[in-house]
C-alpha cells in the first residue's frame, strides 16, 4: 500500500515538476545524460518524501498520540 500510494505521487508530482523544470528539453532540446539524470531524480524526491510521510504517520498513529496532539 505504501509503496504503490507513493509511486502514484512520485509520478504525478514528479511530471509536474518535469514539466515546470524542464520543459524546454521536452519541447526539442536535445537530451543529454546530465538531464536524463535530473529528470530521474525529480521523481525520485516526491518518492521518498511520500513514502517518509506514510511510514511516519503509520508509526505515530500506532504509538497512540499524533504528532499534533503532542504539539498541543
Amino acid at each position: 500500500m505504501i509503496v504503490s500510494r507513493a509511486a502514484s505521487v512520485a509520478l504525478v508530482v514528479g511530471s509536474m515538476l518535469n514539466l515546470i523544470n524542464h520543459y524546454d528539453l521536452l519541447l526539442g532540446r536535445p537530451l543529454d545524460t546530465r538531464s536524463l539524470i535530473q529528470m530521474a531524480l525529480t521523481y525520485v524526491v516526491p518518492y521518498c518524501v511520500s513514502t517518509h510521510g506514510q511510514v511516519w504517520q503509520r508509526k505515530d498513529s500506532t504509538v497512540g498520540d499524533s504528532v499534533w496532539e503532542k504539539a498541543r
